[in-house]
């Protein structure tokens, strides 16, 4: 009898202690995983995503970069998931709400906040970026700061490409007027009269198509900052219908991007202007067979001034470089800022 008992007993402290065993082990995984475990309203959300970049240095790094033409598509995983609702910002827009997201994006680089809001309304939020490619045929514009910081209520112009067909831009939601400069391959339109401040920009063409512009800022006293007059040439130069300036012809193109402005300081009487090795004018792409090279009539001490663009660097590159182009002018000095 005592060994039958001896027996039971040995097998009620095994079960037991197996018992006890699974409830360690729920234990420590509750400690492990809380996320799945909490779904308590008045606990702090939770983002447990490990495919959301962390940033570096305090910066946001990428979390997509897809085209146009693909949607943006991920989901988000949070705790406590019956009480937390999830919205997404896009460059300070609302854009979503749900824990999933499959929509199209316009065009562009993007700030991206996903937030995180439980009933009781505690949050958290990550913020990373998106990248969201253009198509080679999409208007696109440039990155200017001229263009990109802009006074209220004065005419400014977006430089860019493949910008021919497009009739407006939307900025802070308001649709404005615009008109193709096609000398200088940019919109011109006058910039609205809101309160100083970042706002979206779309391009909408002739067919109502829209597509991402990138952000503006709109300042009552814009500050520019101070790029100094760099000096890549200086001497005594003769200009002739023969003889153009070349001084520069494969140099320059090292110096220059799309805004900066190319100054020719000159005397004489005659005229002339900057131009490819091809003689095309260096800011319009014209030649004399063209619509007229644009020539300017120099009298005196002058200094001529030009403001290259997408056209210029292209020239640059596909016609052999810079000349001074012309007669009866000196040039002295050429800059850059």
């Amino acid at each position: 009898m005592r060994h039958i008992i001896f027996g039971k007993m040995k097998h009620y402290a095994f079960a037991l202690l197996t018992l006890l065993n699974v409830v360690f082990a729920l234990t420590a995984c509750s400690s492990d995983n809380d996320a799945f475990f909490s779904a308590n309203e008045n606990d702090a959300p939770r983002i447990l995503n490990s495919d959301i970049p962390e940033g570096k240095n305090g910066e946001p790094e990428v979390l997509k970069n897809i085209s146009r033409t693909e949607n943006f598509v991920f989901d988000i995983i949070v705790t406590p998931a019956d009480y937390t609702i999830v919205t997404w910002e896009l460059d300070g827009e609302l854009i979503h709400e749900g824990k999933s997201i499959d929509m199209p994006l316009l065009a562009g680089n993007h700030t991206l906040k996903i937030i995180a809001t439980t009933t009781k309304g505690k949050q958290t939020s990550r913020t990373c970026l998106l990248t969201v490619r253009p198509l080679d045929t999409d208007p696109t514009l440039g990155n200017d700061i001229h263009d990109r910081l802009v006074k209220q209520g004065t005419a400014a112009k977006l430089h860019g490409k493949n910008l021919e067909d497009v009739k407006k831009i939307i900025i802070g939601g308001q649709e404005i007027d615009v008109t193709y400069n096609a000398q200088e391959k940019c919109l011109e339109y006058t910039v609205p009269n809101f309160a100083d401040g970042t706002y979206n920009v779309v391009i909408v063409d002739s067919k109502g198509e829209r597509y991402g512009g990138g952000q503006i800022e709109l300042n009552t006293d814009p500050v520019y900052p101070v790029i100094p007059e760099v000096t890549l040439w200086e001497g005594s130069f003769d200009v002739t219908w023969g003889t153009p300036f070349n001084e520069l012809q494969y140099e320059l193109i090292n110096h220059v991007k799309v805004g900066t402005i190319l100054r020719a300081y000159v005397n004489g009487n005659g005229k002339g202007t900057a131009a490819s090795a091809w003689w095309r004018n260096l800011v319009t792409g014209y030649s004399e067979e063209d619509n007229g090279r644009g020539d300017i009539k120099i009298n005196g001490s002058m200094v001529l001034e030009f403001e290259l663009n997408e056209i210029s660097l292209k020239l640059l590159k596909e016609q052999q470089g810079f000349y001074m182009v012309g007669d009866g002018y000196t040039v002295t000095k050429i800059t850059v800022e």
